[in-house]
């Protein structure tokens, strides 16, 4: 810490901290008093102020909780950009361990957005993509709904596909259970190219091309299977696998899928056992962000 400290305010947040560690219970004067240290006096001037200002509540046995006034608070981080911040050291760390690309993003009114991006993205694209969109329409958007709830996944199947869609339910389900399982799910690639044929649908998407023009051209593309996803790696750890990308969900304190932190490979190749490390260090990414936010 920097800059010059204030021994009131530490009090303070240590009285909020210490009603916020177990939510779902009460604490009596006496108990603030002897579990941080302080005097009842300093106690009981904290406790009356914040429940005053509607941080905490004291009811009729005189025991103190966790006021309405914390969840406008709570609410307004969740949904500013508050937790973009809160996150995005988690990324980089992420980034810093593996050397690989990572990219975060999230649903706005029905589109996949691109909120953030540390390393570069493969070779021959040198565009940014922090801001760009696109349409939560199947085939685009498994990884940002599979971790979401059944009625979200529903809804987001029943959408009219971009494309000629040859996936049945049973196999979406099989992803998207499997993917709650593993806590991640892992994208192939499908040939010698590093584009999947979502890769390759999602970069038309943001091409610039007049409507009509993409119309017809996604009228025109082979039927996705999603042959590219799986959950699964080998058992053999020296197996090389034609990893593309791994990605992971990041939870708000609901318990609801926020954010999608996606880690890029940076090779055509890599070892099983080198990709089960990338997705232990993805999920343990995804799992202290999470947690960062309340989760």
């Amino acid at each position: 810490m920097t800059g010059r400290q204030s021994p009131p305010t530490e009090r303070v947040l240590a009285v909020l901290s210490l009603l916020g560690e177990e939510p779902r219970r009460r604490l009596t004067l006496t108990e603030v008093s002897m579990r941080l240290g302080l005097s009842k006096p300093t106690c009981l001037g904290i406790l009356a102020a914040l429940t005053e200002a509607g941080f905490a509540t004291r009811d009729d046995v005189k025991a103190y909780g966790l006021g309405p006034a914390l969840l406008r608070l709570g609410w307004a981080a969740e949904t500013g950009l508050a937790s973009l911040d809160i996150v995005r050291p988690h990324i980089r760390r992420l980034h810093e361990q593996l050397g690989l690309p990572c990219v975060l993003a999230g649903l706005h009114d029905d589109s996949l957005v691109v909120l953030d991006r540390v390393g570069r993205i493969p070779v021959g694209d040198h565009r940014d993509i922090v801001g760009e969109r696109f349409p939560c329409t199947p085939p685009l958007g498994l990884t940002n709904t599979a971790w979401r709830d059944d009625d979200a996944v529903r809804a987001w199947l029943a959408r009219t596909p971009l494309v000629p869609f040859a996936v049945s339910q049973e196999r979406t389900w099989a992803l998207v259970r499997a993917a709650r399982e593993r806590g991640y799910l892992v994208e192939r690639r499908t040939g010698d190219d590093a584009a999947t044929p979502t890769i390759v649908l999602a970069n038309l998407e943001v091409s610039g091309l007049p409507r009509s023009v993409l119309d017809v051209l996604r009228r025109h593309m082979p039927p996705v299977e999603w042959a590219e996803y799986t959950t699964e790696l080998p058992e053999d750890d020296d197996e090389m696998v034609p990893l593309a990308a791994l990605s992971a969900p990041i939870r708000d304190r609901l318990g609801r899928q926020r954010y999608t932190l996606t880690l890029l490979a940076d090779r055509a190749q890599a070892p099983a056992g080198v990709c089960r490390s990338w997705a232990s260090a993805l999920t343990a990414a995804t799992e202290a962000a999470t947690t960062a936010l309340g989760g």
